[in-house]
């Protein structure tokens, strides 16, 4: 079962609108799950935090299931399973230093050895870790395995430079550097990655190439948390609050899914156009 192959590739193209949807879907994930999660009061929020992932992990299955079952790529059922997978990420990455009390700088150890074993069992699998071509059922395991550690890393290391060592919710290792810094640090470094990627044009599949990836996928992941809570929590005065944001992430998560239809079907109309032209001219 696992040696499944497949005709047609399972992920998407790496591009601006790759990375523009990649982040849009992380802060919505993270609005949403803290929306969801207070739907209960302040006074049930272990209910709140239940009641989420209960109903993210569900769908989550569902539509990775979908995306697992089918030929190609499917842009709605990739991109679904990312977003549902930042709203529960987010509370089981930050129940793991609660439950184990200890500071998120530890936990973002924990993931980050876990995704370097999901490398290793990818690479042990399939003899190479290429982002670009996924086309066997257990190279795309093996993908949203990872993709998986990098979420909750990326969660976790967010959280250990934003948090304090005092007050509410304290890190013993905290930086405290707050949201909007955080989000505007590892913002910078994103920028960076991703111009070194297009500037600097690595080879394709080589080892660079490969971990300039995964750190701006990790990345993505405390950018869009740190200015999803700043905007929803503390710019002017927290009027917007979770509610707000969420509805601000999810329209724009729906415009960007629908730019993304248009431009998978323009292309696959094309493709197949081109390939009937040159049976027809053969």
């Amino acid at each position: 079962m696992l040696d499944k192959k497949f005709q047609w590739n399972k992920v998407p193209a790496i591009g601006l609108l790759f990375w523009l949807t990649k982040l849009i879907s992380t802060g919505q994930g993270e609005s949403l799950s803290d929306f969801s999660s207070k739907l209960f009061g302040q006074q049930n929020q272990m209910l709140g935090a239940v009641f989420t992932v209960a109903w993210s992990l569900i769908l989550f299955g569902i539509f990775l299931f979908l995306q697992l079952k089918s030929e190609k790529y499917r842009p709605v059922f990739y991109w679904l399973s990312v977003a549902l997978l930042a709203v529960f990420g987010t509370i089981l990455a930050d129940g793991l230093s609660g439950v184990l009390g200890i500071s998120h700088l530890f936990t973002s150890l924990i993931f980050a050895a876990g995704m370097g074993i999901s490398f290793m069992i990818w690479y042990h699998l399939t003899g190479t870790l290429s982002i670009h071509k996924i086309r066997t059922l257990k190279s795309e395991l093996c993908y949203w395995l990872t993709v998986m550690f990098s979420f909750a890393m990326g969660t976790a290391l967010g959280d250990w430079m934003a948090d304090t060592r005092t007050g509410y919710n304290p890190d013993p290792y905290g930086l405290g550097l707050g949201l909007l810094n955080t989000g505007l640090i590892l913002g910078l470094i994103f920028v960076i990655v991703l111009a070194y990627r297009y500037f600097g044009k690595p080879a394709q599949n080589s080892l660079v190439e490969i971990l300039s990836f995964w750190a701006a996928y990790i990345l993505t992941r405390p950018v869009g948390a740190s200015f999803a809570d700043y905007f929803g929590y503390t710019w002017n005065g927290g009027k917007l609050g979770n509610g707000g944001m969420t509805v601000i992430w999810l329209v724009l998560f729906v415009f960007l899914i629908a730019v993304i239809l248009v431009d998978f079907h323009k292309k696959s109309a094309n493709y197949f156009t081109q390939k009937s032209e040159k049976i027809v001219s053969d």
